[in-house]
Formats: C-alpha cells, structure tokens, sequence
C-alpha cells in the first residue's frame, strides 16, 4: 500500500466516523419536545365501487399507523404509512379508532373517527 492510499484510507475513514457522530448527535425523527397526537380532524365520505384514498397525519412525528378499534369500510385498507385506500364494496357508517406509533419517541397516539360510505 503506497504513502496516498494510506492516506485516503485514514481520511476516508475519518470522515465516516464524523457523518456517524453527527447522525448519532442530531435529533431523532420522533418527538422530543412535544407529544404526539393525531391530527386528522374528519375523513371524506365514500361512495359504493368509487376508488378512495385519504392520507392521515400526525403531529409530531409517527412511523406506523394501525386500527386499534372497530372496522374500516369493506374494500378500504390502512396502511403503516397512515394512507386510507381501497374501494368501498358496501354501504353504512363505520366507526373506528386508529393509532399511531412514533418509533423515535416510544409514543402512540388514538383518534377515534369514521366514514360514511353511500351508494352511488
């Protein structure tokens, strides 16, 4: 190994030792100063064989969405990134809680809500 390429390999090394130092020294995705919760206020209603889709969001942080209680309208699926998307197959107002789990923070966070689907 010639004197340069002793050289780039401690000078490659270091500069990855300083991009994990300032990846471990930056603040994490989740919530350290404020709590989680979820803040989609309502969702659209639905129609019988028309294609959905509705993103929920939360405050603070939130790595995996799941339905804690209830159902979802027949057809229509959550998935862990928070996107309602389906088509729905029946009619009838379904209630549900869904959560969220911010990986970072440890938290987890409910919100009851629902969707009216209706026939065309």
């Amino acid at each position: 190994m010639t004197m340069r390429d002793r050289w780039l390999t401690c000078w490659f090394s270091g500069l990855i030792g300083l991009v994990l130092l300032a990846a471990l020294a930056s603040p994490q995705a989740g919530c350290s100063n404020c709590s989680l919760f979820v803040s989609t206020l309502s969702l659209p209603d639905g129609v019988v064989g028309t294609s959905y889709f509705f993103a929920l969001d939360s405050h603070c942080g939130g790595d995996a969405w799941f339905i804690q209680d209830g159902a979802l309208p027949p057809g229509i699926g959550l998935q862990e990134n928070g996107n309602l998307a389906g088509t729905p197959t029946l009619e009838g107002n379904y209630l549900f809680t869904v959560g969220v789990f911010d990986f970072g923070s440890g938290e987890t966070a409910f919100k009851g809500l629902s969707i009216l689907v209706v026939h065309p």
